[in-house]
């Protein structure tokens, strides 16, 4: 007989469950609100003392079973036949390819089906904790410090009081299962099976909470959202280029119904900051002006002032993105509008000196350390290289460098509004040969080499006490630990955007962009996330491809302004009628065809002829 510490009075059937009994006698409430037989609870003294006999014994034949069916399965890979890798898993190693048990070939036999489910059965941790705990130790990140901001930390406080069956329990679950089914030597294996369909459950509740006045407003349906988008990034395929955009504007329209009351409790200002950083991306890469305005989204968030900036400077970039699309599209060259497009470049370069000003007044805690400088890379292979040639940098915490890089992106658009003014401006001047072209494409260059020299900090590079690169730990998580084959995926998630920015801008050289389409596909093959192969697929190149969207943007000639114009009365005669009418029409549908075709090739150049589902995302990044 042994002492087994505090025992859990609660039926065995909520013990089973791992849910709270509230230990109703003759039966629980919770066994007859599930519907199930509950079983009883047991007697104080079994409670306290048990016999472990038996439980050696069952130990024992585990034991002897599981080197069994490892000497099977070795004799069965000598023999040239598929085989599994096994091994025991704990919460501890959860962020360790090794832990996870996949076919080593693609197979959907019976036999292999039973030996899979056979093996899994023999496990110590069930595949939905393994799964869990991977999501956990990559994703869900602890702020460091007062001023610093976490991501999914929010999940932590939540999952206590979740119900098993919740809409925000199994969005979870769909997105650990989709995370962990994405890693290398996971795919091919039922988990995303299992994924998907913990997902559309989840999908259905969430819309069932979205018709209810009580639940739509809640912390649990804005969090599934955010996990529902989490996943698309995750499982993103060309046919849904779109769905992650569609959960997010989504999550932005539940946060305007929710009002600033939600940053009165610490969940909710956390889910508050999460959409806003989701609906910069959104904004800045659609060029869309944010729902409701900067100022809404930026008043009454303050934690820390650097983070309020940059937020402001990327809301501020995307408005005026949206606003200059519109006057080059739609703006003939008058004296009027090269005043006023004079004046949005005037703007933007206000902007960069705003940045220039914060720059040099923030805390050591957010100062970039450069620690190294790679002169070259191995064998030349850009694409598999770790560092690209050039400088290292380092930060103090990951959410500093997240935040760096949005502002070098805001920065990188910055330069293309001033290009594209200048281009515009002078008309059919090249406008490589102005001076503001000179200034931007300067600007341009040191973003582009800023944002690349980041990236080794996000995928799992640090400096020894020698200075030299190698593995260290990305410390933060609610588990894990980090070393140099499994750095952790939340770094590669928050590189996505700044390197499919980089990778598609004009200033970035021909190795660099090499590199940095190689660290997507890094980024999709090994970290799991679908969408870095989708975005590095494209072509773009900006902001060139925008300037040739302004040339071809002008407004065509209505029959009434040309008439109007030349002192004709715009109502007189019709089409048929009047020659001038006619011959204006058939310029019309001439200029118009062929606008057409130029957006066409535009959309085929950029998508890399990915076919219509990359055309629509790029027709809306290009806003054709």
């Amino acid at each position: 007989m042994v002492y087994c510490g505090k025992p859990s009075r609660g039926c065995q059937m909520c013990r089973t469950r791992r849910i709270k009994c509230d230990e109703t006698k003759p039966t629980c409430l919770q066994c007859q609100k599930s519907r199930r037989q509950c079983p009883g609870y047991k007697d104080d003294f079994d409670l306290v003392f048990r016999n472990e006999t038996q439980a050696t014994e069952r130990r024992a034949r585990k034991s002897n079973n599981a080197k069994k069916i490892n000497t099977q399965l070795v004799q069965r890979k000598d023999a040239g036949q598929r085989s599994f890798s096994i091994s025991s898993n704990s919460s501890e190693d959860a962020n360790d390819d090794r832990s996870l048990i996949t076919p080593t070939s693609a197979t959907s036999t019976g036999s292999t089906s039973a030996a899979y489910a056979a093996i899994q059965g023999d496990l110590q941790v069930p595949v939905e904790q393994q799964a869990l705990c991977y999501f956990l130790a990559n994703f869900v990140y602890l702020p460091q410090h007062s001023n610093s901001k976490g991501f999914f930390d929010f999940l932590l406080p939540m999952m206590k009081s979740e119900q098993p069956d919740s809409q925000l329990s199994t969005a979870i679950q769909a997105v650990a299962m989709a995370s962990l089914a994405n890693r290398p030597n996971s795919r091919g294996s039922p988990l995303m099976v299992q994924a998907v369909a913990h997902y559309a459950k989840a999908l259905k509740a969430t819309n069932i909470a979205l018709q209810s006045p009580a639940q739509q407003k809640s912390d649990q349906t804005l969090a599934s959202i955010l996990l529902l988008g989490f996943f698309e990034t995750i499982t993103l395929e060309q046919t849904n280029v779109l769905a992650w955009g569609a959960h997010i504007d989504g999550a932005v329209q539940l946060v305007r119904m929710r009002g600033k009351k939600q940053l009165r409790t610490r969940v909710g200002s956390a889910l508050f900051l999460v959409v806003r950083t989701q609906m910069i991306i959104c904004c800045l890469t659609a060029s869309k002006p944010p729902v409701l305005g900067t100022e809404w989204w930026i008043a009454d968030a303050i934690k820390d002032e650097n983070a309020q900036f940059v937020a402001k400077l990327c809301l501020r970039v995307a408005e005026m993105r949206a606003e200059l699309n519109t006057t080059l599209a739609t703006s003939p060259r008058t004296p009027e509008n090269f005043e006023k497009v004079l004046a949005l470049m005037r703007r933007a370069q206000e902007m960069e000196h705003d940045y220039l000003a914060w720059e040099e007044q923030i805390p050591d805690l957010w100062r970039v350390k450069t620690v190294a400088w790679v002169d070259n890379v191995p064998d030349g292979d850009f694409a598999k290289a770790d560092v690209c040639p050039g400088k290292v940098d380092m930060y103090d915490d990951i959410f500093v460098a997240s935040c760096w890089n949005l502002a070098r992106v805001s920065r990188l658009f910055i330069s293309g509004i001033v290009i594209r003014c200048a281009a515009w401006v002078c008309a059919p001047v090249d406008y490589r040969t102005t001076p503001e072209y000179a200034t931007a494409a300067r600007l341009g260059v040191d973003m582009i080499c800023d944002i690349v020299a980041s990236i080794p900090y996000h995928l799992g590079w640090r400096t020894d006490e020698n200075g030299a690169l190698t593995a260290g730990d990305l410390t933060g998580f609610a588990c894990g630990a980090d070393n140099i084959t499994n750095p952790k995926a939340l770094g590669g998630f928050f590189v996505l955007y700044p390197l499919f920015s980089a990778s598609c801008s004009d200033f970035a050289t021909d190795s660099q962009r090499k590199w940095m389409k190689g660290r997507l596909s890094y980024i999709s093959d090994t970290m799991g996330m679908n969408q870095a192969r989708t975005l590095g697929s494209f072509e773009l190149r900006l902001p060139s491809m925008i300037i040739k969207r302004d040339s071809m943007g002008h407004a065509v000639p209505t029959i009434k302004s040309y008439l109007a114009a030349h002192g004709m009365d715009p109502s007189s005669g019709t089409a048929s009628s009047n020659p001038v009418q006619s011959s204006i029409q058939q310029r019309d549908a001439i200029m118009r065809d062929a606008w057409e075709k130029n957006r066409k090739e535009l959309l085929m150049k950029a998508s890399n002829a990915q076919g219509e589902s990359s055309e629509r995302i790029l027709a809306n990044y290009l806003a054709i």
